[in-house]
């Protein structure tokens, strides 16, 4: 954010409205002295008082909401986003989980202009990152936000001398998974390999609860996967409850889960 502001000014940031007391933890956060935020001395605002600050560039980076195409509209070159997928895969919110839940072996980030229709604007750019193996997905997007904020300071260079590329995206190799797609997500254990069950959910327990059931359909509390190997003597399908979680007998193998702490 520094090196952004260094070559262009930063006019407002926005803080999303959100369940009570989100906008004040946001605000604290953001105020902290060691917040580099606060060292550029902007003002925080809501999304409705962006039209009044006549942007050049509207700069948007895991917005919990969809915003009106009349405040997009309100600046003068475009609206930009910056969306932690390969597009055109993984359109809609979260895509880092469904880059976990598919085994993409690569994680990364597309800045592309924004228009009526979700994640499908114009590519300016994109940077792929491997995905190490079994990496906890907080972890993954802390990688991905620096990748991000190196493009978007070169996105944002070329756009102010007025040579940055539009790139269609191919809408036939478009995916999109939605917030209801993350709700019922349902790890079909039995049927994957033991390796990359222990892929998903050493990346996803530490955000994501519930995604495993028992035999009756009852969603368990677990944390991260913690061990996987393979065994000829498996019950695929089957689960068996320990001290301290779950061994999950895959298709080919167990996998080791903590419960939730």
């Amino acid at each position: 954010m520094l090196r952004i502001s260094r070559d262009h000014r930063l006019a407002a940031v926005v803080v999303p409205r959100g369940p009570r007391g989100l906008r004040q933890s946001v605000r604290r956060l953001l105020g902290r002295a060691d917040n580099s935020l606060a060292r550029l001395d902007v003002p925080l605002i809501d999304i409705a008082e962006v039209a009044k600050f006549r942007s050049d560039v509207i700069v948007v980076a895991s917005f919990p909401k969809i915003i009106p195409a009349e405040i997009l509209a309100t600046a003068r070159l475009g609206a930009l986003n910056m969306h932690m997928s390969l597009l055109p895969r993984h359109r809609g919110p979260d895509p880092l989980f469904w880059t976990y839940w598919n085994d993409d072996r690569d994680a990364g980030v597309t800045i592309h202009w924004m228009n009526e229709r979700v994640d499908a604007g114009d590519i300016v750019a994109r940077q792929a990152m491997p995905l190490e193996r079994g990496l906890a997905s907080r972890e993954a997007y802390m990688q991905l936000t620096a990748v991000g904020a190196e493009l978007l300071a070169g996105v944002l260079n070329k756009v102010a001398s007025g040579h940055a590329p539009r790139a269609p995206q191919d809408d036939a190799l478009a995916t999109y998974e939605s917030a209801a797609d993350i709700a019922s997500a349902r790890l079909p254990f039995a049927h994957w390999p033991a390796e990359r069950v222990w892929h998903v959910l050493a990346g996803l327990g530490d955000q994501f609860s519930g995604l495993l059931v028992d035999s009756a359909g009852k969603q368990l509390a677990h944390g991260r996967a913690t061990a996987h190997w393979l065994t000829s003597g498996n019950e695929p399908g089957h689960i068996v409850a320990t001290g301290s979680g779950y061994e999950l007998h895959c298709r080919d193998g167990i996998v080791a889960v903590d419960r939730l702490r």
